[in-house]
């Protein structure tokens, strides 16, 4: 049930969070012999810790923070308070010299451990920092980057004894009580998702009960839960994050997110997944039987959260395809009255998923589906669409209402862009275009 005063809600008290050490500070210690630039750098040291601890809140994946904003836009924002923290931090230490701690305390070396730990944190958390942001140019692969992001609890272990052993204000009780909470939502989050969670799920875990082959290089796995288990619940659209339990015959044990591709409307409950990567390249490799882990649902990328839109336009870049087939699928099972323009883009005919099915659901009515295939690598037989989604293709398919309609799109990163671009060049208001760019 959604519920629109959540969301703001959660935001005020996240807000209150950070600045709760401040007031506390500020109570306890409302005489300072500092003048402000010294106290500034003091407050923005105390808001750096209190953004660490509750950056693993944010990235716990609790349904009930991520459920009225969407993981990706969740995710997003705990790279902007990574940001935003470690540009605190990092502003802690020299405003405190300029303040009047002296130029020693950035250039000595004969410093306290209290003050050299906190340096060695401050270093982690740049490397973490960079790492996350610049993981594509550095080639940095999935599993790398998540056993260094992983470090961010020594670095807030670290953190947090450099500020108990060296602030004045942990001093105060009432200081000491606050961040021992701290601490505590912090070990709360991270033991619940790295270890409570994993350990249910892998006890709950479901079966493959079946492993289709739909093109050359995309799979579909037919999932079954455990006996007296009921059926999972979820949205058309969403996604999940799946964990192939088949490390005994050699292959990869990793968890990553993948969109539902079935229709909630049925019990068959399956994820379409293309090779394209290394764990993804081992996926014709899964069998009937082997347990497999799930997490979710997550996201807002469906159309059941807005009833009063009735037409519609899909943009699809290849593998993109999945949450529409999950959403085509409820559409026709429900027997929606609602208008779709499905525009799905891929390199070659080889390449399109689903191509008999989205022609029988075109066929029969619910939803009304029209559908145009693009072609960027068209052979000389091809008499449809070629090259990539542009302003242009739009605008020859989506020939009516084309301001009035609501834009969904779900491809590759490039893809994505380009057609958010175009159609905001074509006058759509953002409020009318759904998207979700998710990657860790």
């Amino acid at each position: 049930m959604e519920r629109p005063w959540w969301g703001a809600l959660l935001l005020l008290v996240y807000t209150a969070l950070i600045l709760l050490p401040l007031a506390v500070a500020a109570l306890s210690r409302p005489l300072t012999d500092h003048g402000f630039i010294y106290e500034l750098g003091r407050s923005f040291g105390l808001i750096g810790l209190a953004l660490l601890a509750l950056q693993f809140l944010l990235s716990a994946r609790l349904h009930w923070v991520e459920r009225p904003f969407g993981l990706d836009l969740l995710f997003g924002y705990h790279k902007a308070m990574a940001v935003l923290a470690i540009a605190l931090i990092a502003l802690h230490p020299v405003l405190l010299v300029l303040g009047g701690a002296g130029w020693g305390l950035l250039a000595r070396l004969d410093l306290s451990w209290r003050i050299w730990l906190g340096k060695f944190a401050l270093l982690l958390l740049l490397i973490q920092v960079f790492a996350s942001i610049f993981r594509p140019q550095l080639r940095l692969g999935f599993e790398r980057w998540r056993l260094l992001h992983n470090q961010a609890t020594v670095i807030f272990g670290l953190a947090f004894i450099h500020a108990r052993y060296t602030g004045g204000d942990f001093q105060e009780q009432a200081m000491r009580t606050l961040w021992w909470v701290m601490l505590g939502i912090a070990a709360l989050s991270y033991g619940y998702h790295k270890l409570i969670r994993p350990s249910l799920l892998r006890r709950r875990a479901y079966r493959v009960a079946e492993v289709k082959q739909e093109t050359h290089n995309v799979w579909t796995l037919r999932l079954q839960p455990p006996p007296g288990r009921p059926p999972f619940t979820y949205r058309p659209g969403q996604f999940h994050f799946l964990t192939l339990w088949r490390g005994q015959r050699g292959l990869p044990v990793e968890e990553h997110p993948f969109t539902i591709s079935s229709s909630p409307a049925q019990d068959s409950f399956a994820s379409t997944i293309k090779e394209s990567g290394d764990f993804t390249a081992t996926i014709g490799h899964t069998r009937p039987g082997d347990l497999v882990s799930l997490q979710g649902p997550y996201g807002r990328f469906t159309y059941t959260l807005h009833p009063d839109h009735t037409h519609l336009v899909f943009i699809a870049g290849g593998i993109g395809i999945t949450p529409f087939i999950s959403m085509l699928r409820h559409m026709r099972d429900t027997q929606a009255d609602i208008d779709i323009l499905l525009i799905y883009a891929n390199r070659t005919e080889a390449d399109i998923v689903f191509r008999s099915e989205l022609d029988q659901i075109a066929a029969g009515g619910h939803p009304r589906l029209k559908v145009t295939h693009v072609l960027s690598h068209a052979d000389g037989q091809w008499k449809g669409e070629t090259g990539y989604v542009d302003r242009g293709t739009i605008e020859r398919v989506v020939t009516d209402d084309l301001p009035r309609r609501m834009y969904y799109v779900c491809g590759p990163p490039p893809m994505m862009t380009q057609v958010i671009s175009a159609l905001k060049n074509l006058g759509i208001p953002s409020h009318r275009i759904a998207y979700e760019r998710f990657s860790l």
